[in-house]
């Protein structure tokens, strides 16, 4: 009961602050249904009543009234039901859209942290997969209505004899352990379906996406996924046919206890209406009111379960929610990017004990162009997330300005910030959308000629509003990876920032349009701190200097030509070693 209210409450209080006015209408909806029921108990009994008086014109005037208010009610029900499910899914989204700003607000470091990677999975097949939000909103107000019906029946029962009570209360109380038990053991099966539905997914993403066709076709590897993804999927309704059997045998055992119930009622009251010779409207009322009874208590005891159920989903979400969002608890306000130092900078990723950055220091100036060159695993993307303020140093500090990035406004430190990484994404929106929302034409014109992606634009039917991929768009464009990878760059550029950070950014570029970005870098990058990692050693030549890593230390920081005096360098083996590949040799 304790786990139970750790989550619930957090959830109703969660929920209620994102949307009341629900709350408000499913108490409005809970009343109006329970006093159907609640009537509807009434209703043949007071005609019966009537009749048994002889008051035949009564009888018949009572029974127009009461046909009057059970149409009423029963509108009333319905519109206030209406009302719920209506305003449920505003809640809903209302729920799902705060859950999505919540996880990008995330720290960073919590991405790549299994812990809440798993977390995050659990949350969201909890939500869209078992629909515990649509579950717990909806059996709420099932329960509550009960709760209200069972109050007004019971009155009912207890003035007839309190004992029929005492023996409904039993029957509730066996089913309320049955139910229990069911849904504890629909849970341990859920909690062993959960690794393999992840992979199920895994798989029916992989078969599903479009871009792995080639791959399937070339590299044999369809028959081994298709393998994989049919075992899986025999094992996922393995376990589908455990709970469902189990719930069958469970749902019998209810059942089987509900009809004896029924039966009791109908032999108490009985024999209890001929021994004390109480009027037929009596036993019409106590009958009514008890079988009224026991199916509120059967639709409170079914709302339970799937309530209990829907709180172990949804205690994945309630965790997610409790955690702390990024913390950045600078207040002072960034103008402008001057400096960018690196104070004997140590760093580690989170639960790991490698060094990845060991004592590195440079310093960065303004306008300055610095490539970043070093072997894979050498830290320098590590350093580029640094500076992004993704992850904070374990040892040393990060100085922007000479001050600690992190005593600075993060909101306002990141707008001075525009980047290109290795696995950047572009959207299912139109190019304009993607280069920069709200930018004119004329200057996302003038970007694209910089990068070289006026021509393939213009070309498009649609030019600038063209969607990038048909996914939603049947009308889309499918372009290439250089073309996408242009259109990142022009995005970068068209931020209006002190520091550009290019990782990789021409990896999909042919050496052409590779050169032309290279010709034109210094005019790309005007008025802007740049920071370029690139495998091509190539792009160094056109930066003021360049920073060479070796095993997350800062083996060389200087400029092109001196880094090339010193031949015992590793920037001048690697640039050699590169320079043989574009050189032609004549037999």
């Amino acid at each position: 009961m304790k786990k139970t209210n750790k989550v619930l409450f957090p959830f109703l209080k969660f929920a209620y602050r994102l949307y009341p006015l629900y709350f408000y209408i499913l108490l409005l909806y809970a009343l109006v249904s329970s006093a159907t029921t609640i009537f509807g108990a009434y209703t043949i009994s007071l005609i019966i009543e009537a009749l048994e008086t002889k008051l035949y014109t009564e009888a018949v005037v009572r029974g127009i009234w009461l046909v009057g208010i059970e149409i009423v009610l029963s509108f009333l029900t319905k519109l206030t039901n209406y009302w719920l499910q209506v305003h449920r899914q505003k809640m809903e989204e209302k729920i799902n859209q705060t859950i999505a700003e919540k996880i990008m607000m995330f720290p960073f470091s919590y991405l790549e942290d299994p812990y809440y990677l798993e977390l995050k999975k659990n949350a969201q097949m909890g939500i869209n997969n078992m629909g515990a939000i649509y579950s717990l909103l909806t059996n709420s107000a099932k329960a509550i209505s009960s709760v209200f019906s069972l109050i007004g029946l019971g009155a009912v029962i207890v003035l007839f004899d309190p004992i029929l009570l005492v023996v409904l209360a039993a029957g509730i109380l066996l089913n309320l352990l049955l139910v229990v038990a069911s849904v504890k053991t629909q849970v341990r099966i859920y909690q062993k379906l959960l690794p393999i539905n992840y992979q199920y997914g895994y798989y029916m993403d992989t078969l599903m996406n479009d871009k792995n066709s080639k791959d399937f076709r070339l590299q044999s590897i369809y028959r081994l996924m298709m393998d994989k993804f049919v075992c899986l999927g025999k094992e996922t309704n393995r376990y589908f046919i455990q709970v469902q059997t189990k719930f069958a045998l469970f749902s019998s055992l209810i059942y089987l206890t509900q009809y004896l119930q029924m039966a009791f009622v109908y032999i108490f009251v009985g024999i209890n209406t001929i021994v004390k010779r109480l009027p037929v409207a009596q036993f019409s009322l106590t009958v009514s009111a008890a079988i009224s009874f026991t199916e509120g208590v059967s639709s409170l005891i079914s709302a339970s379960g799937d309530f209990i159920r829907s709180i172990e989903y949804i205690k994945p979400m309630v965790e997610l929610m409790a955690v702390s969002p990024q913390n950045h608890p600078g207040k002072r306000k960034l103008e402008e990017i001057e400096t960018i130092t690196f104070d004997h900078v140590t760093f580690r990723y989170p639960n790991t004990t490698q060094d990845i950055l060991k004592d590195v220091s440079f310093t960065v100036g303004k306008n300055e162009k610095i490539s970043i060159v070093g072997l894979n695993g050498a830290g320098k993307t590590t350093i580029v997330k640094l500076i992004c303020g993704l992850y904070e140093p374990s040892e040393g500090q990060l100085k922007i300005n000479g001050i600690p990035l992190f005593e600075y406004d993060y909101a306002s430190y990141i707008a001075k910030i525009s980047t290109v990484f290795q696995d950047f994404k572009l959207f299912n929106y139109s190019i304009s959308e993607n280069i920069r929302p709200g930018i004119s034409e004329e200057e996302a014109e003038a970007i694209s000629v910089q990068v070289g992606i006026a021509d393939k634009i213009a070309s498009l039917p649609n030019r600038w509003q063209s969607s990038i991929s048909k996914s939603y768009d049947p009308n889309g464009v499918e372009l290439s990876g250089g073309q996408t990878q242009k259109i990142a760059i022009a995005r970068a550029l068209a931020k209006s920032s002190d520091l550009l950070i290019l990782d990789e950014p021409t990896s999909a570029l042919d050496p052409l349009a590779e050169a032309e970005i290279y010709e034109h870098f210094n005019e790309l990058a005007e008025h802007k701190t740049a920071l370029y990692i690139s495998h091509r050693m190539s792009s160094s030549v056109f930066c003021d200097k360049i920073l060479v890593l070796a095993d997350g230390k800062v083996q060389d920081f200087d400029t092109h030509q001196h880094l090339m005096e010193k031949t015992d360098g590793l920037y001048y083996r690697l640039f050699k070693l590169q320079s043989k590949n574009y050189e032609y040799s004549s037999e």
